[in-house]
């Protein structure tokens, strides 16, 4: 069976780890487009900026496609140039590591979930994170009541509030109790 070349990529702003990519396609596309392969929201980054592309030697070939700031390969501008392994394509304030791994499994062998991000981080679209950010608001501008409890002859009943809307409040509300726990049991050993 054909080994095919699969793309390690390493993406870091400043010298930062952001994110690694795995690829086996024949072209990825890189820049601030939501559709690109490799999305990067940032306004040095131009939307369509450069793409790698596989060459029959099974290398990759970048070529920047008339990004306003450029793209250079190893610190040298360039329109069109091979990839080699170990090299690195900077763009903007971003640097993009290349790496190439052969990969002799088939195509049914290949795993068919995104490759894990470093130290189990979640990394979430934009409209996913919008998602959970629409769905926290639901929750504070409606909040699900407290169950009803029935209280024992020998506590008296409380009034138990709905949950505080923000986490400022959740914390007054946490001191309160704390100062008002605090009198009753000083009451409680006094007597």
């Amino acid at each position: 069976m054909p080994d095919s070349t699969v793309l390690k990529l390493r993406l870091s702003l400043m010298g930062r780890p952001v994110r690694n990519y795995t690829f086996d396609k024949p072209v990825v596309c890189v820049g601030r487009d939501p559709e690109a392969d490799i999305f990067v929201d940032n306004p040095g980054v131009s939307r369509d900026h450069f793409r790698l592309e596989r060459t029959p030697s099974g290398e990759y070939q970048v070529t920047d496609l008339g990004s306003a700031n450029g793209t250079f390969l190893n610190d040298q501008m360039v329109n069109a140039a091979t990839v080699r392994n170990n090299d690195v394509v900077r763009f903007g304030k971003y640097t993009l590591w290349v790496g190439y791994e052969h990969d002799r499994r088939s195509a049914s062998d290949q795993p068919t979930s995104a490759p894990p991000t470093p130290g189990n981080t979640v990394v979430l679209s934009r409209s996913e994170l919008g998602s959970l950010f629409d769905a926290a608001r639901d929750r504070e501008a409606n909040p699900t009541p407290p169950p009803v409890t029935s209280a024992s002859t020998t506590v008296p009943a409380r009034v138990v509030a709905p949950a505080p809307a923000s986490s400022a409040a959740v914390v007054l509300a946490f001191l309160m109790g704390a100062a008002l726990g605090a009198g009753a049991a000083y009451l409680l050993l006094t007597r």
